[in-house]
């Protein structure tokens, strides 16, 4: 039997200067190490992060000429450059449009979920529990946060439903909160648990649950055992939180004052919040929506034109100018992708890095604005078990094949999702 490394090694080793107490990432060899053993082989937990961009792209400029590992980047996915030996493109993917409700607003309400028209079980909207949740159900019970849903939406207007703006389901019409400032993501992060007693509160109350147990019927027993468990679960939540607060020490970023003036800062900020929170192992899935599907409200892009854009009438917009627009504005969404993969690529971890224990993806409902084209579906993936390349689908393979390849590879056992037909095994590693 191995022995038990001493209790004075932490499994979490921390930098200390002039006062300072940096928390390093969960590094379990440091302990063996010191103890003169090798560490013990443990697979390292995968991590999803999802990433949805609205209104499609410019198909012309977006999906490459070529298939396979020899592909070249074309002009949107010029920012991808040095990550291409990490990036994987699939295209050709379809989703069935339900007729009676916006053509936009399925658009990302339904990418997730992929639910087919026979699943019309929210008011006409074809929605169902989305993959993020299938998969933060199947490996988010051991991190303080299940799930991670953010949203760079700084819009003031409501204009839109939340239809247009919610990628991230609990179950049909329980769209999962999304937060939007970046003070507010940190708080979650890192904020401290508070103080007093922290006795369980079912140890308290025990003995009279038991007691009322054997007065109840058997339906009654049932319903007090699954509410005593929701508390346990809400418990063990609140002991994870104080543990990763205690094991974290200082956090690994100054606290945002609130949302960058710049797009391209606020995007990437709330990429480092989804970096450190994958690193520390706070939560193991997150969504980031980039912006809400029509809501047309012009938008700033620092950097590429020096007035706000209307992204959603410009894919609507004949002519060469406007087409040259949407490029430029898929290549500065690609930027922001490239910014997270780069960053996760740059952190080692378990003989690796971390975008070897995660799988990135950035995709759009639909292919084509102008056209509302919910065929040939464009996904990049970065990370996790897939081959490189560009890999085309001809002949109405559902996007849920997809998500039931990546739903696997979390360990979710399920035979379909959604509309699935099977797994994509051409892209598997």
């Amino acid at each position: 039997m191995r022995p038990e490394p001493p209790p004075s090694l932490s499994r979490r080793s921390f930098l200390r200067s002039a006062g300072v107490t940096l928390a390093l990432p969960l590094l379990p060899s440091l302990a063996w190490r010191a103890f003169g053993q090798s560490a013990p082989i443990a697979a390292p937990p995968q991590r999803f992060a999802f990433i949805y961009t609205p209104n499609g792209y410019n198909q012309k400029t977006f999906i490459p000429a070529q298939t396979g590992a020899d592909w070249e980047l074309p002009p949107a996915l010029v920012p991808l450059a040095n990550l291409k030996s990490d990036i994987s493109l699939i295209t050709g993917l379809d989703r069935a449009f339900v007729p009676g409700t916006g053509v936009h607003a399925q658009c990302g309400s339904c990418w997730l979920t992929s639910s087919p028209p026979s699943e019309t079980l929210d008011g006409g909207f074809p929605t169902n529990i989305s993959l993020d949740q299938i998969i933060a159900r199947t490996i988010g019970n051991d991190t303080p946060l299940p799930s991670l849903e953010l949203s760079t939406n700084d819009f003031p207007d409501n204009k839109e439903t939340k239809y247009f703006e919610s990628i991230s389901w609990h179950g049909p019409g329980y769209a999962a909160n999304t937060e939007k400032n970046p003070r507010n993501v940190f708080r979650r992060l890192f904020g401290t648990a508070s103080g007093g007693n922290t006795k369980s509160v079912l140890d308290v109350v025990l003995a009279d649950a038991t007691s009322l147990r054997t007065r109840l019927g058997r339906d009654d027993q049932a319903k007090l055992d699954e509410y005593l468990e929701s508390v346990r679960s809400t418990e063990r939540r609140i002991q994870l939180a104080e543990n990763s607060s205690a094991r974290i020490g200082k956090p690994p970023l100054p606290e945002p004052k609130g949302i960058p003036e710049r797009r391209d800062d606020y995007l990437r900020l709330m990429g480092d919040l989804i970096v450190h929170a994958f690193q520390l192992d706070l939560t193991r899935v997150a969504t980031l929506v980039v912006d809400p599907e029509r809501w047309d409200s012009p938008r700033m892009f620092d950097g590429i034109f020096d007035k706000p854009q209307n992204h959603h009438v410009l894919t609507h917009t004949k002519g060469d100018e406007a087409k040259e627009k949407l490029t430029q504005i898929d290549r500065f969404h690609v930027a922001q992708f490239a910014s997270l993969v780069e960053k996760l690529k740059g952190i080692p971890a378990s003989q690796g890095t971390l975008l070897d224990h995660c799988t990135v993806v950035m995709g759009s409902g639909i292919s084509d604005g102008d056209s509302h084209n919910y065929a040939d579906l464009q996904v990049l993936l970065a990370g996790g078990p897939i081959k490189r390349g560009h890999f085309h689908f001809e002949g109405q393979r559902p996007l849920a094949d997809l998500w039931l390849t990546l739903a696997h590879q979390a360990g979710a056992k399920r035979e379909r999702f959604a509309d699935s037909t099977g797994f994509l095994k051409d892209i598997l590693a």
